[in-house]
């Protein structure tokens, strides 16, 4: 998703506001209607009432979240003083619109100029402008915006004449300074807005030098967009692995190489909506080795099959249908097309392997660190089970499971803090979710400041019992010794390792360290270094073909699993 996206903050929208007032009102329909009943001496389902009443209560209050988020000084006590209030808002709302539209259309464009200099120079206002425009829509009642719609805004301004009264020059002046500034210096003829770069992308003269600009005093984090890189399709990626397994490549024998397993904790594991229009948080190579699996079983026997099944495990199960392997809408059954049965629950080690032993078909099994753990580690003999796993996510990720899977209207910088909270580790996200969503029936369709920063006090005040859960909790979350210990080393070596010393480090430099309560990495802790990295625990590279060792990247300083470690 491109990052302009950003701009759809959750303050822009006429709706949020006004479709939460009519489900208001249609939940409170839906009350009234019983209590008609109730009134006329009707029999009234009990369980049912007290949902429909709860609905509405929760209801109501999302309502009051998003008002008072909007206006905190906002007051009502009746419905008519409550739908003036909305219809404020809204008024405010439209004209934020203007300044959001105006600011995508700015950042999305770009200008050329002889002088390299110069050209820098009129970038630099542009965001400068850009920033102006987004601190202004944040304000509860934004003035009016000059000028006409906005994709002739640009031209209008640059056009004004310094040397005139105009009232809509003084008012650029005056209030305006920033985005003044950007015009007055622009030649309009020199800049090149986004519906004339071709699919999207800026030329490389064009991007050079203008990849990112921070909106600081907004909080808004504004990036061109910029040449996507070309990825093998689904086709070839299952090619590959067909030609490994024919050639007796994969296996996890100790000194084999994460192959397919391997991925930038923001880089990849995108969601697959190109052609297949639906959201997937596993790899996608990862899946589509699963389908190439799945087909060929369809021809072969089980005897000779050197795929024994397919696991798609997390370290976030729970709650059992709101996580990314189990989800109706992008859980692995859609992204796989599976009619069977098996995955329908996680499972433990034991119930997998009797389910393998008495079934004929390619079996497809959910689990968690247990399941993972005991599939990579009785990969011998040329038989290994297809694992797809759901490791870190994105920033876009997380922005696509709250906005596009709940239709939680996230503001850009709510979705920046779950990333910075989390950074994507499924467990951590896996907690941030169910604090957001504490009633699974009934998701909020706003998250207020006031209620935003609750959830974020109760977060980090449960991280510990996370950390706990890690240690001691049920076997679906639970690590091993070792791989707690590896955890550690990873943390202890990060602070003075590069992406290209870590392994080095971990290995035959560890004494340096001085932690002779952890021992060396070996090739014998291939399966533990593998278990962190497919539950995203471990930050790991991009590349393909490497040991799990050699994947391991450094943690970051600011990365949560260190908090989560000082726990341990």
């Amino acid at each position: 998703m491109n990052q302009l996206n950003a701009f759809e903050d959750t303050q822009s929208r006429k709706s949020i506001v006004s479709d939460t007032l009519q489900s208001l009102a249609e939940q409170a329909r839906q009350w009234r209607e019983k209590i008609d009943l109730l009134e006329a001496g009707q029999q009234v389902d009990r369980t049912e009432a007290i949902a429909d009443l709860g609905k509405l209560l929760d209801v109501c209050q999302n309502l009051r979240d998003a008002i008072l988020s909007e206006d905190s000084a906002a007051v009502w006590h009746t419905k008519d003083e409550l739908h003036s209030v909305v219809s404020k808002l809204d008024d405010a709302a439209v004209k934020r619109q203007r300044y959001l539209d105006l600011a995508q259309f700015l950042a999305a464009g770009t200008v050329s100029h002889r002088r390299e200099k110069t050209r820098q120079e009129r970038l630099r206002l542009r965001d400068a402008a850009v920033a102006e425009l987004m601190e202004i829509s944040a304000q509860t009642a934004p003035p009016d915006l000059p000028g006409p719609a906005v994709p002739e805004w640009l031209s209008w301004a640059c056009n004004l004449d310094d040397s005139t009264d105009d009232p809509d020059l003084k008012n650029l002046n005056a209030n305006f300074p920033r985005v003044d500034d950007f015009v007055r210096q622009l030649e309009i003829e020199l800049w090149h807005d986004g519906s004339v770069v071709s699919s999207g992308r800026l030329s490389n003269e064009d991007s050079a030098g203008t990849k990112e600009s921070d909106g600081s005093s907004s909080g808004m984090r504004i990036e061109e967009a910029t040449p996507e890189k070309e990825t093998p399709s689904a086709y070839a990626d299952a090619s590959a692995a067909q030609e490994q397994e024919e050639s007796g490549t994969i296996c996890a024998t100790e000194e084999a190489p994460v192959a397919t397993q391997v991925e930038d904790t923001e880089a990849t594991s995108t969601p697959r909506a190109a052609s297949t229009d639906k959201l997937s948080f596993f790899a996608e190579d990862e899946v589509d080795t699963m389908m190439l699996y799945l087909g060929k079983a369809k021809k072969e026997g089980k005897s000779a099959r050197k795929v024994r099944a397919l696991m798609a495990v997390s370290n976030w199960l729970t709650p059992p249908d709101q996580n990314p392997v189990l989800q109706p809408r992008c859980g692995i059954r859609v992204q796989l097309g599976y009619t069977g049965k098996s995955d329908l629950a996680p499972v433990t080690p034991d119930e997998a392997a009797k389910a393998i032993e008495q079934e004929e078909g390619l079996l497809l099994f959910t689990g968690g660190a247990d399941l993972l753990r005991w599939s990579l580690g009785r990969s011998t003999g040329g038989r290994f089970d297809a694992v797809a796993s759901i490791r870190r996510l994105s920033e876009d990720q997380l922005r696509s499971w709250f906005s596009k899977l709940y239709k939680i209207e996230l503001a850009e910088p709510q979705v920046q803090d779950v990333y910075r909270l989390t950074r994507g580790i499924p467990l951590l996200v896996g907690e941030m979710h169910r604090r957001t969503i504490p009633v699974p029936e009934a998701p909020p369709t706003w998250l207020g400041f006031a209620i935003w920063t609750q959830i974020k006090q109760n977060y980090e005040a449960h991280l510990p019992a996370l950390a706990r859960e890690l240690r001691d909790g049920p076997p679906a979350v639970r690590l091993t010794e070792r791989e707690i210990s590896v955890l550690k080393m990873v943390v202890i070596a990060s602070d003075t390792s590069t992406p290209e010393t870590i392994a080095s480090n971990l290995m035959e430099n560890w004494r340096k360290f001085h932690h002779p309560e952890h021992e060396a990495l070996t090739s014998a802790d291939e399966v533990s270094i593998r278990v962190l990295l497919k539950l995203g625990l471990l930050p790991m590279r991009s590349e393909s073909g490497l040991r799990a060792i050699k994947a391991i990247l450094p943690v970051d300083a600011d990365d949560p699993i260190r908090q989560i470690v000082s726990y341990l």
